[in-house]
């Protein structure tokens, strides 16, 4: 790991005094919350399961890392990530600093200290963490090749994964590896893509440019862009500034930061709905989840609102530091019964579980 580690080694007097506690006391556990819309009200379609922030290089058995030494990683600026299987890509956009030669990430203690100065941007940097094992490693290859700050990521059914690379006006496709495999590129089509999914039926890669508003498939095989949707404008089928996009049955979910509302879109483009309209105020992600509710991540109140079929149905979480709050959402991801949540100025990932919808509605009444 070349960039943001730490490296925190154990003497055996710490080993047999935590062991001891560790007897005496327990091991510890994090018992899951309730996240909260508000003091008084608990969400009724979400609750915390799990934060990811600090994680391990090597091994995850807890014995193992004091007793050889081990070393870990805290996310400083996550910005997007790609999850499926076992497997979550991390991009993360902070900034690395230098503590007398070794590379560590960007606590808010380290500025002015002496011996500690900024490094780098970590723009590039790309992560694959195992949900599983807890193992977490660097993508260098990857890396190296991205040009600024990654909007978003999409995992493929065989493990390789596509990137926004933001600055370079393209979509990269990697290896599950991190090696590059080829890149989508149209500059009068692609200027800024903001957002990307997969059309596995119809072998498409299907692209939302923040820039020209409008969205754009790529013929998966020949890389040549073959139909568009929406257009710049006001109105049903019109985008302003789109900020992501996300695929749900029979077509296509698009939120856009000036309109202030999501559109819904068929499988060829068409426009068939939307709603938000005097709830949204700033959009900054989507994402579904298995009782086709669509969350929506509001920058604005540090929110994220709960729609079904275009009513709102829920709000969740406020400006904070704890379980259930954020500080400006910049992606979300489901994975089975699981929303991944990029909380970004708080370093963090916060993972929460669906509340299923009869127990939803149960709690509405």
């Amino acid at each position: 790991m070349s960039q943001g580690t730490t490296k925190k080694r154990w003497l055996a007097l710490q080993v047999v005094a935590l062991g001891f506690a560790v007897l005496t006391t327990g091991c510890a556990t994090v018992e899951k919350q309730l996240v909260h819309a508000s003091v008084a009200e608990a969400a009724k379609t979400l609750r915390y399961a799990y934060t990811i922030d600090n994680v391990l290089l090597g091994s995850n058995d807890i014995i193992k890392r004091i007793i050889t030494g081990g070393e870990s990683y805290n996310l400083t600026k996550p910005v997007a990530i790609g999850v499926r299987g076992d497997t979550l890509i991390i991009s993360d956009a902070g900034s690395l600093w230098h503590d007398r030669g070794t590379t560590i990430s960007d606590p808010v203690s380290a500025i002015g200290k002496a011996g500690i100065r900024e490094n780098e941007s970590g723009f590039g940097s790309l992560y694959k963490y195992d949900l599983k094992t807890g193992h977490f490693e660097d993508l260098p290859g990857a890396g190296d090749v991205i040009k600024g700050e990654i909007s978003d990521i999409y995992i493929a059914k065989d493990m390789s994964f596509y990137v926004t690379d933001v600055e370079a006006k393209r979509v990269l496709h990697f290896t599950a590896d991190g090696s590059l495999i080829g890149e989508y590129k149209d500059g009068p089509n692609i200027s800024r893509p903001i957002a990307v999914t997969l059309d596995d039926a119809r072998q498409e890669l299907i692209v939302a440019d923040e820039m020209y508003s409008h969205i754009v498939a790529f013929d998966l095989k020949s890389r040549a862009p073959i139909y568009g949707m929406g257009s710049r404008g006001e109105g049903p089928g019109k985008f302003r500034i789109i900020t992501d996009m996300i695929e749900i049955p029979g077509g296509f979910a698009v939120s856009d930061r000036i309109e202030l509302r999501v559109q819904i879109f068929d499988r060829k483009g068409e426009y068939i709905a939307d709603f938000g309209r005097g709830e949204i105020m700033f959009p900054t992600a989507l994402a579904i989840d298995p009782d086709e509710r669509i969350y929506v991540a509001d920058k604005a109140d540090s929110t994220i609102k709960v729609y079904k079929v275009g009513k709102l149905v829920d709000v969740v979480g406020r400006n904070g530091y704890g379980a259930g709050e954020f500080r400006h959402i910049s992606d979300m991801k489901v994975l089975g019964n699981k929303l991944f949540v990029v909380d970004s100025l708080n370093s963090r990932i916060q993972v929460f579980e669906f509340v299923p919808e009869a127990k939803s509605v149960a709690l509405l009444n």
